[in-house]
């Protein structure tokens, strides 16, 4: 268990001490969380339709970019050119806005795992701050958004492949025998997207730490996992339960802060002072938010340097399962 505890202790120590991190954090939660996880949890959810970016999925949502869209939009323009431009000006923003975004994103996930490379190298004469990691995250940009879209592309894949038995059943395939195909498809299919998520963690550190060209590290990110990959599982294990927890107690905050806010406003609205009632419910939201927000940022953060503090200790020194030394020792 040293080896979990102290990547873990040095994860916390770094995420604490360099509360910059967060802010790369907080855009990197939109990626959708850790990979594994969020295969997991829409392998169980049943959730077959998310996006390359899921916290993006709005854009889709508003049917501005669909054909009947774009049609609607052909026709405004011919009866009222005034509207029809100012619509697509604004569609236009909208379009730049999330292209920045996903720009940010991507930026934001690298210099994450740039910077904490850096502090637990303890590279000299290296200040690792959000002006570095804006830097390599620009220079490592593309290859970074080119794993992203692999790792989205082939869960999507997987998850289309799971829902084919649902569709054969609903043109009339025996209900049994589309249940079984589907129960065959989700065994296999889910631990190889989760397994192709360990595969994209390390490649992404080859990329951004050792400045692999994309091809030799996936290469080598296929390598260092098949050689532990029982490490791997194990760390993930551990931060998920970790995470759990984390979770509960963001909840359980935000829970005993809620009772005195409510309180407040209670008070202020039977007194019948309005303007007091909504200043106490915007206070409340905003230190909600705030609470919701920073734990979600470090909890991103606090998973990234866990993962690459791995990777480092992996490829410099190696690493032995907990499983494998129990085993080891039962023999003895």
């Amino acid at each position: 268990m040293s080896l979990y505890r102290n990547l873990l202790k040095q994860a916390l120590s770094l995420t604490w001490r360099h509360k910059y991190l967060w802010f790369f954090g907080l855009f990197a939660t939109l990626l959708g969380g850790s990979g594994e996880y969020q295969i997991l949890a829409r392998g169980i959810g049943g959730d077959t339709a998310q996006n390359f970016f899921p916290s993006f999925s709005w854009i889709k949502e508003t049917g501005i970019f669909s054909q009947n869209g774009l049609a609607n939009m052909g026709v405004l323009l011919k009866n009222d050119p005034f509207s029809a431009i100012t619509l697509i000006i604004a569609s236009l923003i909208i379009l730049a806005l999330a292209i920045f975004l996903v720009w940010l994103v991507i930026i934001s996930q690298t210099a994450l795992v740039n910077n904490s490379a850096e502090i637990i190298s303890g590279k000299k004469g290296l200040p690792a701050g959000i002006k570095r990691g804006v830097a390599a995250g620009t220079k490592y940009f593309w290859p970074v958004l080119g794993l992203n879209i692999i790792e989205k592309a082939a869960v999507c894949l997987a998850f289309f492949l799971i829902s084919l038995p649902i569709v054969f059943w609903t043109t009339g395939i025996n209900s049994t025998a589309a249940a079984s195909l589907y129960l065959i498809l989700f065994i296999i299919l889910i631990p190889l997207a989760i397994i192709f998520s360990f595969i994209i963690k390390y490649t992404l550190c080859y990329v951004v730490i050792r400045g692999s060209r994309l091809g030799s590290a996936i290469k080598e990110g296929w390598q260092l996992f098949t050689k532990n990959w029982l490490v791997s599982v194990e760390m993930a294990f551990i931060l998920f339960f970790i995470n759990f927890l984390a979770g509960l107690a963001i909840i359980l905050i935000v829970l005993i802060l809620i009772a005195p806010f409510l309180f407040l406003a209670l008070i202020f609205y039977k007194i019948l002072s309005l303007i007091g009632f909504w200043l106490i419910i915007m206070i409340a939201l905003i230190v909600l938010l705030t609470i919701i927000i920073s734990g979600g940022a470090a909890l991103t953060t606090f998973q990234t340097a866990s993962w690459t503090g791995l990777f480092i200790e992996l490829i410099n020194r190696g690493g032995t399962s907990k499983i494998e030394r129990i085993v080891e020792e039962w023999r003895k």
